[in-house]
């Protein structure tokens, strides 16, 4: 049975802040206080969220969207013009703050932080933002290969992009001779993201928590590493 699981708020809000950028004199932007408009338009967000994990794009309907939030489905084109522009926000939400959350990450480690421990953190990112995420990561993987095609090339681009991410953190592992002998890094990539992205789908909280599963996924992948790589 599909259970929803709703995302972390603060999660959400934290990384928005990172990709808007910091404010004036490198300190945290400061946000407006949230309007009814505001609050109106999250929770839309979020039950459309749940409806295309549930029924994928096809089988969502902006009624269906608008009964969830018990609104009229006039006051929902307030918020959202159209289906595509809905889902649009879902992916934007989903595949920009996994992105968002991993070059954070990134940026964060020291310049002498070895290719191994980078791809060690991205791993660590990828999994906490893909947990908190919920439904929305949930729709992403699902509405994907439903999408109208100038929206699915679109965000299979942004997607591709974030997969050169990895190939690059992998290629730079391989040329400084931290990998073992023979590891394609285009399969070690499809590998490793496959199974961060399937945790939207088996995660269930109250077991392992997020960082217990990223040492075990982080343990997992140790095995494409040279014994001498830096730890």
């Amino acid at each position: 049975m599909y259970t929803s699981r709703r995302p972390d708020h603060l999660f959400l809000r934290t990384m928005m802040d990172v990709q808007s950028g910091p404010g004036k004199a490198g300190r945290p932007a400061t946000k407006p206080k949230a309007t009814k408009a505001d609050i109106s338009r999250e929770r839309v967000l979020l039950a459309a969220a749940q409806i295309f994990a549930e029924m994928g794009y096809a089988g969502t309907t902006m009624r269906a969207v608008a009964e969830r939030v018990g609104l009229r489905a006039a006051s929902l084109y307030y918020h959202y013009r159209s289906k595509e522009d809905l889902v649009e926000a879902v992916l934007a939400t989903g595949t920009g703050s996994i992105a968002g959350s991993v070059q954070q990450a990134l940026a964060q480690l020291p310049a002498d932080t070895s290719a191994r421990e980078r791809i060690e953190s991205a791993l660590a990112a990828h999994l906490g933002s893909i947990i908190s995420l919920g439904d929305f990561a949930r729709a992403t993987r699902r509405v994907l290969a439903q999408l109208p095609a100038p929206l699915r090339r679109k965000h299979v681009a942004l997607r591709d992009a974030y997969s050169d991410l990895w190939l690059g953190l992998l290629e730079s592992a391989r040329d400084n001779h931290e990998l073992c002998e023979g590891v394609d890094t285009h399969l070690a990539r499809t590998f490793i993201l496959g199974a961060l992205n399937s945790a939207a789908d088996w995660y269930k909280p109250g077991a392992k928590s997020p960082p217990e599963i990223a040492a075990q996924l982080v343990l997992v992948t140790r095995g494409i590493f040279r014994s001498n790589a830096a730890h």
